[in-house]
């Protein structure tokens, strides 16, 4: 069978020409400035000022905004010993009209796990003494800490008891259950202040041991559009995102990546308090203009394609040698300089993800045309 693999001889583990943004997170293909000087940037400014990293990533659909929030995470991982930090990556679900923060309060834990919470717990009474005195010195509220404090119940490595899987769903933001009371724990958390006091409680408690801060990044928040449909919960969004991205907010980092332009991003996240608040620390990916769409094309096959595989069809006499050139594959020249100037003029297309969506359709089309190098007829066929 004829495969986009064996047929334009890409590396093992490889199928097409998308990325993948978990496992080529350690690479970059475009945005060079954006990535290397701004983003990584901020992060080394906010390490040397001993401040929690806090950024706005903003662009259009596919343009690489979750590829650069893992490339964050492989940076902080490679670079740990100078820039230390534990990071909580989670993609933020459908939301509805009164959909609130416990929304991404929830899957943060779930990432974090009770194990990790009652470890926490352990080490913090250790360091502390008494945990829910320690976290109101730090300011958070008493109901958060003493549910905070019931993970002492737990030991670790043993199955929790009940009033620890409580204590766990309460923090979560969830509706407490019939005998939640007879342990103490007699309300759901659902104000604004208080969820974020959630986050805080724990960043406060994960400093205090390891020294640094607990990162979390919250992927694809164009969703919150959603929510600036009722105007109780627009208004508890912009309260909690405030707090997140106030300058005493000194416990954890937070990180969202949103779809949308400067002048469309949903009120939730880019209210005036919230923009005076995040400061310089917004940053806009877009989309590529032809150098930019030529340099992503180069590394992307680099790192795609198995170039001495290809020389031995050449050789063989498999690929045309006359319609082949090593700058252009796997294109004939003709149908490189084509495919590059699509993305001119349609700029909104100029994205990486749509880039590897058109190559592997021009490249599918190739394969039924039977033809090893993608020609200006495939690009055609394609609409291109």
């Amino acid at each position: 069978m004829k495969t986009l693999k064996n047929w334009f001889c890409l590396r093992d583990g490889r199928d097409n020409f998308k990325l993948r943004v978990r496992e080529d997170a350690n690479l970059i293909f475009c945005h060079d400035q954006e990535i290397h000087n701004d983003i990584i940037g901020s992060i080394e400014l906010r390490f040397a000022a001993n401040e929690p990293i806090k950024m706005l990533i903003y662009g259009d659909w596919g343009v690489g905004k979750t590829h650069a929030a893992n490339h964050i995470r492989w940076w902080l991982a490679e670079h740990k010993d100078a820039f230390p930090a534990k990071t909580v990556m989670i993609e933020i679900g459908d939301l509805e009209r009164k959909s609130r923060f416990d929304t991404l309060v929830r899957p943060f834990l779930d990432a974090l796990g009770i194990d990790f919470l009652v470890e926490l717990a352990a080490n913090f009474q250790a360091a502390k003494g008494n945990t829910v005195q320690a976290l109101r010195q730090a300011s958070v509220p008493e109901y958060i800490a003493t549910t905070i404090a019931k993970f002492n119940l737990a030991i670790k490595g043993a199955t929790p008891p009940s009033v620890v899987n409580d204590a766990f769903q309460i923090l979560q933001g969830r509706k407490p259950g019939p005998g939640f009371a007879s342990n103490g724990l007699g309300f759901q958390i659902s104000e604004s202040r208080d969820l974020f006091y959630v986050l805080y409680g724990l960043g406060e408690m994960y400093r205090a041991i390891h020294g640094h801060r607990l990162l979390f990044i919250a992927d694809e928040a164009a969703r919150l559009d959603e929510v600036s449909n009722d105007e109780a919960t627009l208004a508890h969004w912009i309260a909690v995102n405030r707090d997140i991205f106030d300058d005493k907010n000194n416990s954890f980092g937070f990180i969202y990546t949103l779809t949308g332009r400067a002048d469309r991003l949903p009120e939730a996240i880019w209210h005036p308090q919230i923009q005076n608040r995040i400061g310089q620390n917004a940053f806009e990916l877009r989309t590529l203009n032809r150098p930019d769409v030529e340099e992503f094309l180069r590394r992307l096959t680099d790192h795609l394609i198995d170039k001495p595989k290809v020389e031995a069809l050449v050789a063989a006499g498999s690929i045309d040698k006359s319609k082949y050139d090593p700058s252009c594959y796997p294109f004939e020249k003709d149908a490189y300089t084509e495919f590059v100037e699509f993305f001119q003029r349609t700029q909104e297309n100029a994205k990486p993800r749509d880039i590897c969506d058109r190559l592997d359709l021009v490249g599918f089309i190739s394969i039924k045309s039977d033809s090893r190098l993608i020609s200006i007829p495939s690009l055609q066929k394609a609409n291109m």
